[in-house]
């Protein structure tokens, strides 16, 4: 049995399920989630959707299982005020604009309805962009569709494999953002009509950190020619933690330095509410003088059991000389 076969046409059966039982026909519309993405990806995925891998497959059931976690936590907490998968109609001219909200507390005696998108994966120090995007759209459907009530918004995220919770509380419907994003629909929407239509149409693209994830990269004229000054302010951001990160670290050493010396000598202590104790981990080593004596006897050598090992991919990042 191919286990990784039989994972991979069932969860890709199981996602298909998923979207036609609560988002329906993607090609029919544009979603809140659309809008915060790249267009280009938007309607090249209606366009031409290529089968999801399993790595991605499996971030989306991550994403449902993290929805469930949270209904589970305020039902169990007492919380009855609240909706799932709510779907409102924006009001957007020409284009079936429809947004799907995972979450939507009520509290009709104080008239406020209260937004919460959930995402799953490495709590960021801030929400990205596109997250933002797609709360705001809500946010402002849910102002068009209920006049009368206040409205909030928050995003959670959730990270299942590290076990870390953040909420992005305090965002308010701004009508501002709200008309450009109905703006962006249109040009999208405008867009994928036009290519059905078999027209020429040369696609808006945007790139950045969410590029990896998108199907469509490998012919993406944003990196044809192996460049990518859209990128600048991210890569710089990169190297500023980067310098950040070294000069923390001289910092760091020689203050657990210190400390380990103190447990050292006395043992381990608390402070405040932390205990001080130092942990010790041995490990054993090959004697490969001794091995390859052992086999030298039997007529073999150590390399005749050597086999490749596994490869590891990291960031290389170099200074381009001026020209």
């Amino acid at each position: 049995m191919d286990i990784n076969n039989v994972f991979l046409t069932s969860l890709r059966n199981l996602s298909k399920q998923h979207t036609e039982e609560t988002l329906g026909d993607r090609r029919s519309y544009l979603g809140a989630s659309d809008i915060g993405q790249c267009s280009r990806k938007v309607v090249l995925e209606r366009i031409s959707p290529k089968e999801h891998d399993l790595a991605t497959l499996l971030r989306f059931e991550r994403g449902h299982m993290a929805e469930e976690i949270v209904a589970k936590v305020f039902t169990t907490a007492g919380y009855t005020n609240f909706e799932r998968q709510v779907e409102i109609k924006v009001n957007s001219e020409g284009v079936p604009f429809l947004v799907h909200i995972d979450f939507v507390f009520t509290s009709k005696i104080s008239k406020i309805k209260s937004i919460l998108e959930v995402k799953s994966g490495s709590v960021p120090s801030t929400p990205y962009g596109s997250w933002e995007s797609q709360l705001y759209t809500q946010m402002g459907a849910m102002t068009e569709q209920h006049p009368d009530y206040s409205i909030k918004g928050a995003i959670l995220s959730l990270d299942l494999a590290d076990g870390e919770v953040g909420f992005f509380n305090g965002y308010q419907p701004n009508d501002t953002i709200f008309q450009s994003l109905k703006v962006k629909a249109g040009d999208i929407w405008s867009a994928y009509q036009a290519m059905l239509q078999q027209e020429n149409v040369e696609l808006k693209t945007e790139p950045g950190l969410l590029c990896g994830y998108c199907n469509h990269l490998l012919d993406c004229p944003s990196y044809q020619a192996n460049e990518a000054p859209e990128m600048a302010g991210i890569v710089e951001d990169l190297q500023h933690l980067q310098a950040e990160e070294k000069t923390l670290k001289a910092r760091i050493e020689p203050i657990k330095k210190d400390l380990l010396d103190v447990v050292r000598k006395i043992g381990a202590i608390k402070v405040n509410n932390c205990i001080l104790g130092k942990r010790t981990q041995s490990r054993k080593s090959l004697n490969t003088g001794r091995l390859e004596a052992f086999l030298a006897d039997l007529g073999q050598s150590l390399s005749d059991f050597q086999e490749s090992g596994t490869t590891s991919s990291w960031l290389d990042i170099k200074q381009c000389k001026a020209a």
